[in-house]
Parts: C-alpha cells; structure tokens; sequence
C-alpha cells in the first residue's frame, strides 16, 4: 500500500454524486417550463386576493363596529364631537333638537291652543310663548301662557 487507507482516497469529480436539486419543474433543455411559471404566479396571485381580503374585512369590520356604537342622547355627542368643539373624523355630528310641545300648532285656533297649555313644563311654555309672539301674537294666547308660567309650573 502506499500509505492512504480507503477512506481517504479522493474520488474523482465524475464519480462524485450531485447535490440534490431544489424542486423545479425544468423542461428537457434544463429550463423552468412554463407550468413551473404558471404555478409561480398562481402563488403570488394567491398572495394578492389575501391582501385585498384581508382589507376588506378589516373595511366591513370597522364600518360594523360603527354601527354599534350608542346614538343616545350626550354619550353620542361626546363620541364626534369632544368637549372642545373640534371636529373629529369618524361620523356626523349629532345635535339634540327639540320637539314642537304642540302638534299643528299653527293650524289651531286660540281656544285650542290654550286648552293644551296645562301640564307643560316651563321649558316648554317659554318654547311656545316664544313661538307665538314671533308668528300669531295673539294676546289671549300669551296671557294664558303667562298666568301658567306665573302659577310656578
């Protein structure tokens, strides 16, 4: 022997075995082909209508959760409008308005419009008093108005 154990002996490079390949689909002229394209823009075609889903439902979720929020009275003011007055995006601001006490108030005559006087609020008396000196001014009207104000209603 001339000193070198079978395990050390070098193999000749066209004996060696190659590495295994990574899976790619090649054609007989060692060229991707054209399935392996096709499946390579399928995955990034997958990887776009993910996105686009995933922005849609974040939309759908946002605009729900929107709808849940409280619409009563000052708790949903306070929701887009804070106490310093500024606008915040988010919604449309929601203002109380008040409600007429008298239903067709401008189609009633004097007798009926007094006969609907008792048991309003002062708030209300003053809305209405209010109401008729700038259209009717009709005296009885205000002077029914103001004795029921004046009894401490």
């Amino acid at each position: 022997m001339n000193g070198v154990n079978e395990a050390q002996q070098t193999v000749p490079p066209s004996e060696q075995t190659p590495a295994p390949e990574k899976l790619v689909i090649k054609n007989n002229t060692g060229e991707r082909s054209v399935l392996a394209k096709w499946l390579r823009g399928g995955a990034i075609a997958a990887r776009i209508v993910f996105f686009i889903a995933c922005g849609a439902a974040a939309i759908i979720l946002e605009r729900l959760l929107g709808l849940l929020k409280p619409a009563d009275g000052d708790h949903a003011r306070s929701l887009s409008t804070p106490s310093d007055g500024r606008k915040v995006r988010g919604g449309p601001e929601r203002i109380k308005v008040p409600v007429f006490p008298i239903d067709n108030y401008n189609h009633l005559d004097a007798s009926q419009v007094m006969s609907r006087l008792a048991g309003l609020s002062r708030e209300q008396l003053g809305m209405i008093r209010s109401h008729e000196a700038r259209q009717k001014n009709r005296g009885d009207v205000l002077e029914a108005i103001d004795r029921q104000l004046a009894d401490g209603r």
